[in-house]
């Protein structure tokens, strides 16, 4: 057997071996990208709820509607939206805390993995009255 032969058969058992690892790694951080942006548009919801609730007359049900619809219009699903919030008055600050269950695309093919529990993402902000 030729040298040359021997190198193109020994460079396809190592991408054989490597390719399902290198999928892995990529979609792992797919999957970590739409969990970071789950996180950063629960933190964006919480801050416009804490600020709504830092208005004089505010209620916790405003401050809810404020969360429930950011968290719309970047395109989560609000049925796994969970709101608890304070409003704010004199010398007492209005408080959000945001949970998101993330429930990823990919749970299809690799939930076996990770026995089919869901990421449970939060955020909290507190401001001043």
């Amino acid at each position: 057997m030729k040298r040359e032969a021997r190198v193109r058969g020994q460079a396809l058992v190592e991408m054989a071996l490597l390719a399902p690892l290198l999928l892995l790694v990529v979609v792992g951080l797919v999957h970590l990208g739409w969990a970071l942006n789950a996180h950063q548009v629960i933190t964006n919801a919480a801050r416009e709820g804490a600020r709504v609730g830092t208005r004089a007359g505010a209620t916790t049900a405003t401050m809810r509607a404020v969360v429930l619809d950011v968290c719309r219009n970047a395109g989560l699903d609000t049925a796994e939206v969970a709101v608890e919030a304070t409003p704010g008055a004199p010398n007492v600050p209005s408080s959000v805390t945001v949970s998101y269950t993330f429930h990823s695309p990919l749970d299809a093919l690799f939930g076996r993995l990770l026995d089919g529990q869901a990421v449970v993402v939060r955020a909290q902000c507190v401001m001043k009255y």
